[in-house]
């Protein structure tokens, strides 16, 4: 018979102690996690951006509130512990070196960031792959026109987590992007006056379609309907 000693989570079995043991808490494997809506910013969901790689990549900072922000870390950062402690036991060592800029982050301009990526192309087994982002509507009816998806737009995301482990770097983990469902899009449209072009007399000058019919409305037969 077990009588209760005074020491906690002990027992004694004729004079000898023994340790109650823990079961280790076990954290669920991510597979994919849904954002809360944030605003995009620099977003690259419908073409790779290869400035400074050829293959390319997608990718998506997301602003997020500070409430919504702590919701995705109470997340992540249970399973990442748990990936650390993986990394731990398949190098045998004590300590690992830990990844100081994580996907999730307080940003420079002290916003809560979340960030995203996925590579366009890779080669596995010989065989290459192509990715593309799924694009979504705010009813969560798949998009198949090509958007042009500007900063300030209100999306949310899927990300699937993944974890690594690189000497150099230490332990850390990417947030691969998956798809992106668009609340509120606001289309990126560059600004003349970024671009500093002056005026010059006498050279081509652009016209709308409202503008050509109105100039051609004495004209039936140049107008095609």
């Amino acid at each position: 018979m077990l009588t209760p000693c005074v020491t906690l989570n002990t027992f004694s079995v004729k004079g000898k102690t023994l340790r109650k043991t823990k079961k280790p808490k076990t954290i669920k494997i991510m597979k994919l996690l849904t954002t809360p809506i944030g605003t995009a910013l620099y977003p690259k969901l419908v073409r790779p951006d290869t400035k400074f790689d050829e293959v390319g990549s997608y990718s998506c900072k997301l602003i997020l509130s500070k409430d919504d922000f702590e919701t995705v870390s109470a997340q992540i950062n249970p399973w990442f512990e748990q990936e650390y402690e993986r990394f731990l036991r398949e190098s045998r060592q004590s300590k690992l070196k830990r990844r100081e800029k994580l996907p999730l982050r307080i940003n420079q301009d002290n916003e809560y960031e979340l960030f995203s990526k996925q590579i366009a192309q890779k080669n596995v087994g010989g065989k290459l792959i192509t990715f593309q982002i799924g694009l979504f509507d705010s009813t969560g009816k798949k998009i198949n026109d090509e958007l042009n998806i500007g900063s300030g737009s209100k999306v949310r995301l899927s990300v699937e987590p993944f974890a690594w482990y690189v000497p150099a770097q230490g332990v850390g983990y990417t947030l691969r992007l998956k798809a992106a469902q668009i609340i509120d899009l606001k289309e990126y449209t560059p600004k003349s006056d970024a671009f500093s072009f002056d005026a010059h007399e006498g050279g081509f000058v652009s016209e709308d379609l409202d503008d050509a019919l109105e100039n051609d409305s004495t004209d039936k037969d140049a107008i095609p309907f």
